[in-house]
C-alpha cells in the first residue's frame, strides 16, 4: 500500500494495526524491527508510532530521527535558538510529515498557521505565499523565526515560548506567575489546557534527547527546564 497509488493513510492504517497487534502481543522486537523499517523507507511518522508503542527502544537515531538536518541547524542559528529545541517542536507537530495539515489549518513540519505564516513573513519583509509553507525551507525558516519571535517576547524562557507556540503567546504570558518566579516544573503542571501541558512536557524531553543527537553533550531536562519569571 505504501508504494502504490493508493492514499497514504489506508498504508497508514494498515501498518496502525499491525503495529497494535505486536503491542496487544507484547511482541517488542517486532515493533522495533518494523519501527527500523519504516525508517529506512524514510516513513517517519509511522517509525516514530512504533517506537511510542513499545519501551524498549534504546536507539535515540531511531526514536528520534533528524531529517533536512542542514536546514534546521542553518535557520535555527540565524534565529538564535536552539536546534535541538526545533527538532523537538517539530517531532511533536508533526512527526516530521512535511505536507501534514492540521484540521485548524496548520501546515507542514512545523504546523504553522496561515495568520502567523502572513505574520512572519511581514516581519522578515516577504511578500506572503500560502504554497510556500509546504516548502520545506520555508517552513523550517518561518517556523524557527518565530520560534524566537515569541522566546523575545516571553522573557527569553524556551519552556514559555513552547507553551505559546502551542496554545499562543498571549495565554502562555496569562499563565505566568504574578507573585514570585515559579520553577517550570511547576508552571508546566498548572498549565489549565491538558494538551498544553503535554505539549511542554513531550517537546522539551524530546529537546533533551536531540541536544544529544546534536552533540551538545550530556544532557538533562532540568537544564532546559529554566525558572519562570514573574509576569510583567
Amino acid at each position: 500500500l505504501y508504494n502504490s497509488d493508493a492514499n497514504r493513510s489506508f498504508a497508514n492504517r494498515e501498518w496502525n494495526w499491525a503495529v497494535k497487534q505486536a503491542r496487544d502481543k507484547r511482541d517488542d522486537n517486532l515493533i522495533i524491527a518494523a519501527a527500523r523499517v519504516a525508517h529506512d523507507m524514510g516513513w517517519l511518522d509511522r517509525a516514530i508510532y512504533a517506537v511510542d508503542n513499545t519501551d524498549r527502544v534504546d536507539s535515540l537515531a531511531l526514536s528520534h530521527p533528524m531529517p533536512h538536518q542542514s536546514a534546521v541547524v542553518r535557520y535555527s542559528q540565524d534565529a538564535g535558538i536552539d536546534p535541538a529545541w526545533a527538532y523537538g517542536i517539530m517531532r511533536q507537530e508533526s512527526r516530521f510529515v512535511s505536507n501534514a495539515r492540521s484540521h485548524v489549518g496548520a501546515g507542514g513540519l512545523m504546523q504553522i498557521m496561515p495568520d502567523t505564516a502572513r505574520l512572519i513573513a511581514r516581519d522578515m519583509g516577504e511578500a506572503y505565499n500560502p504554497a510556500a509553507l509546504s516548502d520545506m525551507n520555508t517552513n523550517i525558516r518561518y517556523g524557527t523565526y518565530y520560534l524566537s519571535m515569541i522566546q523575545n517576547q516571553l522573557s527569553g524562557n524556551p519552556v514559555l515560548a513552547t507553551a505559546g507556540y502551542n496554545a499562543g503567546p498571549n495565554r502562555a504570558k496569562r499563565w505566568q506567575p504574578d507573585q514570585q518566579p515559579l520553577a517550570s516544573d511547576q508552571y508546566a503542571e498548572s498549565i489549565p489546557l491538558e494538551e498544553t501541558r503535554d505539549y511542554v512536557k513531550h517537546v522539551m524531553t524530546n529537546a533533551t534527547d536531540y541536544g544529544m543527537l546534536l552533540g551538545q553533550g550530556a544532557q538533562t531536562i532540568s537544564q532546559r527546564m529554566q525558572v519562570i519569571p514573574m509576569r510583567i
